[in-house]
Order: structure tokens, then sequence, then C-alpha cells
């Protein structure tokens, strides 16, 4: 089964999903509330996909810096973003990049697993790309 990363600040948040992927998908679950832990994991763990808050702000400016970085570690990682707010604010503002896969809340577990499932099924990014906020 597949490794996913959770990046999400808040602790209710980050333990209703991630018990939603471990449960019902059966997905290894990384749970972090940071950045910085998320850098650690991603050099301790081969991950297939990591969840991220896409307004997380800590150490980089949001969801798609923080990808970025973790891209540094991990070239095809697939990452799907949440958040409450609207696509286009998150790209205007900096958070995502318009083709970045974004799972609006709020969802069901249902939704969190159907776009999981869509994104990991993708061939993974060509790791000889690297993303603009690398």
């Amino acid at each position: 089964m597949p490794t996913v990363l959770l990046l999400e600040n808040d602790p209710v948040s980050r333990h209703i999903i991630g018990l939603v992927l471990r449960k019902k998908g059966g997905y290894t679950v990384l749970e972090v509330s940071t950045t910085p832990e998320a850098m650690i994991y991603a050099r301790r763990y081969q991950i297939d996909l990591a969840v991220v808050e896409a307004t997380t702000r800590d150490v980089y400016a949001g969801g798609r810096a923080t990808a970025g970085q973790l891209q540094k570690i991990h070239p095809g990682l697939r990452f799907l973003f949440v958040s409450g707010y609207p696509r286009d604010l998150l790209v205007e503002k900096g958070f995502l990049e318009a083709a970045d896969d974004l799972l609006a809340r709020p969802f069901t577990p249902r939704a969190l697993l159907e776009r999981l499932e869509e994104v990991l099924a993708r061939p993974a990014p060509n790791p000889n790309v690297m993303a603009k906020g690398a």
C-alpha cells in the first residue's frame, strides 16, 4: 500500500484525515504539522503522495512552496492539496498553481479517498522537471 505524508497544522483535521486514510483506505500515513517535520520524514521514508494543507505557512510561503522543497527529495512525488479557500484565490495568492490537484473543504471520507486514488493512478511527475516552487 502506498505511503502518504499528511501535512496539516490543525490537530483535529490531521487526526481525522489520517484516520480515514489508514482505516478506510489502508494507507500507511505519516502525520506532521509543520514543513520542517515533513522534510525530516521525507528524508527518512519513501513517500508516494503528500496531502498538504494549501495554506500551510511556517518556513515556506504555503503548500506549493513546501511541495517544491519535498520534490527536491522525492522528485516524482505526487500531491493533493486541501483547503477551504477557493482555487482562484489560492492561485492568486501563490499558494497553488492552476494545475495543482485541490480537494475543497468540507469533503467526505469517500471524496478524499476517491481523489487520492485518482492522483495516485496518474503517472508520476517527470523527475527531470522541478516544480516552480522548488
